[in-house]
């Protein structure tokens, strides 16, 4: 089973959504965490790091687990984490995974048209 990071950057009661590329092969164009893949014999808590550094520039310094949730379609599962404080200043796309980012109101977040991980949902509430 492969095993995936997705970090919610947390700020001011607010949460970081990126927009997935359209050439992205699961959910390509829906809002989702940065995030991805944990490489072979890499700790899931480096991969957060790695991931939200590769993502959106910034080192995450502070972050906690909130949950897990599987998807048997694609034989994975997904841990996510509250990341709420990172270095480098203010997050910004870098690379071609994602076209856009968007800050959204936690308790606003199941307004969020085009999810790519609608199970994101109750585990943001642990925040």
């Amino acid at each position: 089973m492969t095993t995936i990071v997705l970090a919610a950057l947390i700020e001011n009661g607010r949460v970081l959504m990126a927009q997935r590329a359209a050439h992205k092969r699961h959910h390509p164009e829906r809002w989702d965490l940065v995030g991805g893949h944990v490489e072979t014999d890499e700790h899931v808590e480096a991969a957060i790091v790695r991931e939200v550094r590769e993502e959106v520039g910034v080192t995450a310094v502070a972050f906690r687990h909130l949950g897990s949730f599987e998807d048997c379609q694609r034989e994975a599962t997904f841990h996510v984490y509250a990341v709420t404080d990172w270095s480098e200043g203010p997050p910004e796309l870098t690379g071609n995974e994602h076209t856009d980012l968007r800050w959204v109101e936690l308790n606003g977040i199941d307004l969020v048209e085009s999810l790519a991980h609608p199970e994101i949902i109750p585990l943001l509430s642990l925040v």
